[in-house]
């Protein structure tokens, strides 16, 4: 190969290498700028030259490109102690989410670094924290107020964050726990009240049963009222009816009532073995066992 052609093949081996480096392309998740000998270029009115996504070109070896994120981005925030309006410390684990919404005042504020940028947020996150929960008692933020907490805090930073070329889109609280300190009151706390409540419960189950208790009394002895009132009816029908069937008896034949009236009488006598009557042998008594007519 002559001196010329390997020229020619050296020449175009640059032209190439060169083109391959004036090229680059911008994805359609990112933003892009340029740096000119390690410069941000800059506009008319000396703000950075933000380009969207697409191919575009630079000055090899002169230019090298930043490509930053437009997705919004997770934050997991660092678990740190904030301390209520009635003085009592809990122990917070958030997670922010957030995003680039200004390309040229993000990269004057940060550099294009990420991490920068979520130290600035951490650090207004934390502030909107301590100022929101200092306003707040232990029940309001733990349970009543998270919502509203939530988006007093989010207010907050994106008062503060535009100048940095940012935007906070929500902020969560992950775990919100009692210190070590405070978990023994709020567990005695607990124990006092569910006590309370328990002896309430034991004291209505007692007024309760009591009741029960009177009714239940109450209903036996209106029952056995009944019962007895019922007996005695039915014992004072009973009696009548054998009056009446001994008076029938009787005014039909009264000498065969009065043989069983003593048969009765006998029975009655001599129930048990051990019995002993002393009577007379010429009593009336034994007239029936004498003769079967009761004469003498």
């Amino acid at each position: 190969m002559s001196n010329k052609s390997l020229l020619t093949v050296i020449l175009l081996l640059v032209v190439l290498m060169g083109f391959s480096k004036s090229i680059y392309i911008v994805e359609e998740t990112e933003k892009g700028l340029i740096l000119r000998f390690s410069k941000v270029l800059r506009d008319a009115n000396d703000l950075p030259v933000v380009y969207d996504p697409g191919l575009h070109f630079k000055i090899p070896f002169a230019d090298s490109t930043v490509l930053i994120d437009t997705r919004v981005q997770l934050m997991d925030g660092t678990p740190d102690v904030f301390t209520t309006q009635n003085k009592e410390f809990l122990d917070v684990d958030t997670y922010v989410q957030w995003k680039v919404t200004d390309f040229a005042k993000f990269f004057i504020r940060t550099n294009g670094n990420f991490r920068t940028a979520e130290g600035f947020i951490e650090d207004f996150v934390d502030n909107g924290l301590r100022n929101q929960f200092g306003k707040r008692t232990i029940e309001q933020a733990i349970s009543g107020e998270r919502e509203e907490l939530m988006g007093d805090i989010r207010i907050f930073v994106n008062s503060k964050v535009p100048e940095y070329g940012l935007e906070v889109v929500d902020i969560r609280v992950k775990k919100v726990n009692y210190t070590s300190r405070v978990l023994k009151n709020v567990y005695e706390q607990i124990i006092s009240e569910r006590g309370a409540q328990a002896k309430l419960i034991r004291s209505e189950g007692k007024q309760e049963g009591n009741i029960v208790k009177a009714k239940t009394d109450a209903n036996v002895l209106r029952t056995l009222a009944e019962a007895d009132e019922y007996a005695r009816t039915v014992r004072g029908k009973t009696d009548a009816d054998a009056a009446k069937i001994y008076a029938d008896t009787y005014n039909k034949d009264p000498e065969f009532y009065a043989f069983l009236r003593s048969i009765d009488a006998y029975k009655a006598s001599f129930e048990n073995k051990n019995d002993i009557l002393v009577v007379s042998p010429d009593s009336d008594f034994f007239k029936y066992l004498k003769n079967a007519d009761g004469k003498k």
